[in-house]
């Protein structure tokens, strides 16, 4: 069982995680699944879906199938009794999630080593002036640019606004700080009181986990 502080992070392998978990999805699921045209998205799909059942139904003592999933506010998928909050994320052969009980909480995943041109002119374009100041004059521009947008995509998930809220309206600075509370810049009550937390990660992967309040204790597996 999670306790009251206590946020479970998993971060699993696509092609090593599918085994058993077909089984567990409900007739809708397998029909998304199915309807992805690559075999790489539909196994992203059937393991991020799958294995927060798993793991759901592992936290909670209950059988995975038998949980019920409906929308929640701002569009999130959420647990019809409540009884968790979570968030899910992948990126090239990685599946997040991230599972807490009395915060909303947001995960992203981003695979640094994907080729992306014109990083500057994306932070100048998204970010908020400092934080593209801070991926323009950095070392590492890329590895600057990765830990910016994860953390931020990580609190957009966690409040739930997606492209409704502006990405340079918040700052997640300073980046060489593991754990960072969330700076509202442009005065949206929605984005007051958040913590984000860089988390490790493995094969050219960035991890970052955000909840509303101070961050509990990470159990990360």
């Amino acid at each position: 069982m999670i306790g009251d502080h206590q946020i479970l992070v998993r971060v699993v392998p696509v092609r090593e995680s599918e085994g058993g978990l077909w089984d567990l999805l409900d007739d809708a699921e397998r029909a998304r699944v199915e309807q992805y045209r690559y075999e790489d998205d539909r196994r992203r799909a059937l393991v991020g879906r799958g294995m927060l059942r798993r793991l759901l139904g592992e936290s909670l003592h209950r059988d995975p199938r038998e949980l019920v999933f409906v929308t929640g506010q701002q569009g999130k998928p959420a647990l019809a009794d409540g009884a968790l909050e979570f968030n899910v994320s992948h990126a090239g052969d990685r599946v997040a999630i991230a599972i807490t009980r009395s915060t909303p909480v947001g995960i992203d995943v981003e695979l640094q080593t994907r080729r992306m041109h014109n990083l500057l002119t994306m932070a100048r374009r998204f970010f908020s002036p400092v934080e593209s100041r801070v991926v323009e004059e950095a070392g590492d521009p890329a590895g600057a640019f990765f830990a910016i947008w994860t953390a931020k995509e990580a609190v957009i998930k966690a409040v739930g606004g997606g492209l409704a809220i502006n990405l340079a309206s918040f700052s997640v600075l300073p980046v060489e700080q593991e754990l960072r509370d969330v700076q509202n810049l442009g005065g949206d009550p929605k984005l007051d009181g958040w913590t984000v937390a860089a988390l490790p990660a493995d094969d050219g992967y960035r991890v970052a986990v955000s909840v509303r309040g101070p961050m509990g204790k990470i159990m990360q597996r």
